[in-house]
């Protein structure tokens, strides 16, 4: 058998939720088979998968049993990361990272991925990891999309920061340069989004329709000249690529959005920046403020009036 110690990280996990991050190809039935079998146990004896883990466990694995693989050096896979989509650390502490994500930098490994945040991360020493856990964001931005990103550095810290944006209790900003300039230059775009079943891999996600999920987004305009806007919005939902799909379908697509409005040859990036957050500290429950400046690409983008 093949024993895996349980550290500090892991205490106070059930043990079969623990053993299906641990061992992600094997079928839940066939975990709670091994665990009535003897085939897994615990400090040698068998026992139940509502156990509560605690440090210094040594869970025993059947031969052959295969555990979530370590991810190899990301040099290897991709090569280094250039410079231009390097990461900065805008805030660290002992329970999370908030970073400051290039564009064109992916957020997850995937199909047609090259470089990533969760790559970067695995290549930092950015604190304590199990065989279960490794530092992961707590939420996405599409790799077009510039701005903060929140890290979780614990096992509890990322599972509060998760619920805390799936919950719509992160309030965000973010800035955005647009085509013309919206009339009222300030005001509140509610419109119902629905995701589309089969949508082009270079085409629209999602789509406003009156069957769709609700939708709120403000928005004011910061400064405007030379046919574009540089707006400020808060989303209320935060429901995927609603910013994008509500300032096209108002008429005002961002600059640089092939998905949702006419990108030219010359806009080189979406330009769109996460630019303040806050949300619940996941270690003393205050709310905690992240914020950058906007760059200054977008206001170059916009010239004054």
């Amino acid at each position: 058998m093949h024993d895996v110690a349980i550290t500090e990280l892991e205490a106070g996990q059930r043990l079969d939720r623990w053993l299906r991050k641990l061992l992600p190809t094997m079928p839940l039935g066939a975990i709670f088979q091994k665990l009535r079998s003897g085939a897994i146990r615990v400090d040698g004896k068998k026992v139940a998968g509502s156990l509560r883990l605690a440090a210094g466990m040594k869970v025993s694995l059947p031969p052959g049993a295969r555990t979530a693989a370590a991810p190899p050096p990301v040099a290897a896979r991709t090569g280094p990361l250039p410079d231009e989509l390097r990461p900065r650390i805008v805030h660290r502490d002992d329970h999370l990272l908030v970073l400051s994500k290039p564009a064109g930098l992916a957020v997850h490994v995937g199909s047609g991925v090259v470089h990533s945040v969760v790559d970067w991360l695995d290549a930092q020493d950015l604190g304590p990891r199990s065989a279960t856990f490794r530092p992961a964001p707590a939420h996405r931005l599409d790799r077009g999309t510039a701005g903060l990103l929140v890290v979780g550095l614990s096992p509890v810290a990322l599972r509060a920061l998760t619920a805390a944006f799936r919950d719509g209790t992160v309030q965000k900003v973010y800035h955005a340069v647009v085509h013309g300039v919206p009339r009222p230059r300030q005001g509140v775009i509610e419109a119902p989004l629905v995701d589309l079943d089969a949508p082009r891999a270079d085409g629209p996600k999602v789509a406003v329709r009156a069957d769709g999920q609700a939708a709120s987004t403000q928005y004011e305009v910061v400064r405007s000249g030379g046919g574009r806007a540089l707006l400020r919005l808060r989303p209320q939902q935060g429901r995927q690529h609603q910013i994008r799909a509500h300032l096209a379908w108002l008429g005002h697509a961002i600059v640089g959005d092939r998905r949702y409005g006419k990108a030219s040859a010359t806009d080189r990036r979406l330009l769109l920046h996460c630019s303040e957050l806050t949300f619940p500290h996941p270690a003393t429950g205050a709310p905690f403020v992240a914020r950058e400046p906007v760059p200054a690409a977008l206001r170059q983008a916009v010239a004054t009036d």
